[in-house]
């Protein structure tokens, strides 16, 4: 077991903050955005390779499937666009955008308790994004790879472009599926998947970079649940009294630990697996919320969260005793009105604020 001196003195920590980056931290999609510049229809792409992404595990039940995947998979496609490390850098330097408040807030949260990153993304997004909040790069865990160290030969590229222009011509549908296994798939979906697996996967099975890529870039949905456990027993920290905020299909089995285990599992403007996975859902752009519902949870756990949902109302809320009451007074001056939507979630209202949720989260990506 490692030395905590900081236990040692009798200041263990008691609560534990994990989030993801994409929605919560910044709007835009930086794989997406990517795919967007360096493949010749490239937001097709990847929105085709995420929905075999979310069918293959979420609808088919596939033991080798893995949220978060897609950005495993677009890799080459990206390299054969001639994509570079220095190129995507800069790229995701000057296009990130984040979140209203989202470095003031993390930093807050992280002045109360050991507060982390967990992302599927690309350390090239996440090391622009860890400088730009001022937020300590040894608390983010991530894809660390290089695109520079790819090998993929000239006819192996060539091959790659043909396969985009394949399966970029997909039908996509948005039926959504149980989070258990489905006995079927609706034809245009069930085409999706077999093209995908009969022009990408079996076709590339054999290419060089692809042990390399299962070596490189590991993290995705599962590894993000991993991720909380190992956090936990270093911390020494229960599951119980962990925070964990989500808002893509990856989120869902990190949400789905930690809201079995009673802890927060926050669902900001999230899809339907996210919020599927949470045990509060969030919808409003500014993520002083979760600062709001952090710091309850902090001084009274998930009960004294539920509660304070009990009686969100900006009347309620300005005598309710709370953690810090110059956060929720800061917090009630930026909604003066009416506060923003946020919900205990449970099978009664779960169809109800996904859909919700789906529909705001389309307004405010970018």
């Amino acid at each position: 077991m490692e030395y905590d001196h900081m236990a040692e003195l009798g200041f263990a920590e008691e609560t534990q903050f994990i989030c993801s980056d994409h929605v919560f931290l910044t709007r835009s999609n930086h794989v997406r955005d990517l795919c967007a510049r360096y493949v010749k229809n490239g937001g097709r792409l990847y929105d085709v390779l995420s929905r075999y992404d979310s069918l293959t595990l979420y609808a088919l039940g596939r033991d080798s499937a893995n949220a978060g995947s897609v950005n495993r998979l677009v890799v080459p496609f990206l390299k054969a666009g001639g994509i570079t490390d220095e190129a995507a850098y800069n790229f995701c330097k000057s296009t990130s955008v984040l979140m209203p408040d989202a470095d003031k807030v993390l930093r807050y949260i992280a002045s109360q308790m050991p507060a982390f990153i967990s992302s599927e993304s690309y350390e090239h997004h996440l090391m622009n994004l860890g400088e730009s909040m001022d937020f300590s790069l040894s608390n983010i865990s991530c894809n660390l790879f290089s695109f520079d160290s790819i090998k993929l030969s000239r006819p192996d590229s060539k091959a790659i472009r043909g396969i985009a222009s394949t399966i970029i011509n997909a039908r996509l549908t948005d039926e959504m599926y149980s989070v258990t296994q489905s006995p079927y798939l609706n034809k245009f979906d069930s085409k999706l998947v077999d093209m995908v697996d009969d022009e990408y996967i079996k076709k590339t099975s054999k290419m060089e970079f692809n042990d390399q890529l299962r070596k490189d870039i590991r993290i995705a949905g599962n590894e993000k649940a991993y991720a909380i456990l190992e956090l936990c027993r270093k911390k020494e920290i229960e599951m119980g009294a962990t925070i964990v905020v989500g808002s893509d299909e990856s989120d869902y089995p990190a949400l789905d630990l930690v809201r079995d285990s009673d802890g927060l599992a926050l669902a900001f403007n999230g899809t339907e697996y996210a919020v599927r996975g949470s045990n509060v859902a969030i919808i409003d752009e500014n993520p002083i919320t979760v600062a709001v519902l952090s710091m309850d949870f902090y001084n009274g756990g998930i009960e004294s969260v539920y509660d304070m949902i009990d009686h969100w109302t900006i009347d309620e809320l300005r005598t309710r005793p709370c953690a810090d009451r110059n956060l929720m007074n800061m917090f009630l001056a930026q909604f003066p009105e009416r506060l923003p939507e946020v919900y205990k979630v449970d099978d009664d209202n779960l169809k109800d604020v996904t859909v919700k949720s789906a529909a705001y989260r389309k307004r405010i990506i970018v």
